[in-house]
């Protein structure tokens, strides 16, 4: 294809046992005037075996000998981007996309030049639960803009589902963007959507445009959230630091309330009001202590 106005990005890492099914969601997308870069980040399975046996001549594979990091597998692939296309999208490779997902947001994107990112309703799949999310989006509501959307990001974390962004090429190269790896492979899509919200609106579609599985039990699990925590509360305080106009004081320990609030809800119920009783003694915060009581309020209507 010689002018694809979308350019699909796929970065891949031990990707063979969901990736057939990724890919069969996005070349199979009503939306067809596309190229699909796959970024193979110094894996040795399957992964390039089976995007090549579907011989099509979208799909263009970008190798990775060594492993290079989510971060930097991505800005490597973006600069193998035609130059003719218009809009970056993003995929990931255990991740299901609904067929109309590119088509409705080229679709904006054509309609409204004021957006420069949209994204939509994620549908996440676990062991023991299904939900949707952003609840903003699911309950028909419009991202915020500029700051107070930067200031909501920050606060609730990332509520613009990154699986299925889809972002103007021109904005990603007049402000010389780039995914950062500051904090590993962890924060990578928040820190991105955070700077993206003071450059240009940020759309939310209301519509299902991804099923997320997660199905399948992964390794490290515990010390995989020890890392994500430290990562994030290391975000927060570097964003509070960069943007001394934008994070007060009061908004970074509303951000840091959050968060730690996350963390908590991780544990089991004895947990829960140890770590909750420890943080109110540690900040004299009554939040931990009125969190609490609303946990300890839905357990016993549980049960009731």
């Amino acid at each position: 294809m010689n002018s694809p106005l979308v350019t699909i990005l796929l970065p891949v890492y031990n990707g063979e046992k969901t990736i057939k099914a990724t890919l069969e969601s996005l070349l199979s997308q009503t939306y067809t005037d596309f190229e699909l870069l796959l970024g193979i980040d110094g894996t040795t399975d399957a992964s390039k075996d089976i995007a090549l046996a579907f011989d099509d001549s979208r799909i263009k594979i970008i190798e990775h000998p060594e492993n290079l990091g989510l971060a930097n597998n991505l800005n490597t692939i973006i600069k193998q981007a035609s130059p003719n296309s218009l809009y970056f999208a993003m995929a990931e490779q255990d991740d299901i996309y609904i067929s109309e997902r590119l088509e409705w947001q080229v679709e904006v994107m054509s309609k409204d030049t004021d957006v420069g990112l949209v994204s939509g309703i994620a549908e996440f799949k676990s062991d023991n639960k299904t939900l949707q999310f952003p609840g903003i989006l699911v309950n028909n509501r419009q991202f915020p803009q500029g700051e107070e959307l930067f200031k909501y990001l920050y606060v609730n974390q990332l509520k613009v589902v990154n699986t299925c962004m889809m972002w103007r090429k021109s904005i990603h190269v007049k402000h010389d963007l780039k995914f950062n790896n500051t904090y590993g492979n962890f924060n990578i899509d928040w820190d991105f959507v955070l700077r993206f919200s003071l450059l240009s609106k940020i759309h939310g579609i209301h519509k299902k445009l991804v099923t997320m599985n997660r199905l399948e039990l992964r390794d490290s699990v515990t010390q995989q959230k020890h890392e994500q925590y430290s990562a994030s509360r290391n975000l927060l305080k570097d964003f509070y630091t960069a943007f001394p106009n934008i994070v007060d004081k009061k908004l970074y320990k509303k951000a840091l309330n959050m968060h730690r609030k996350i963390e908590i809800g991780n544990n089991s119920k004895h947990i829960i009001v140890l770590k909750s009783i420890a943080y109110y003694l540690i900040t004299f915060d009554r939040f931990y202590i009125d969190y609490l009581f609303k946990k300890v309020k839905f357990y016993t209507k549980s049960k009731g």
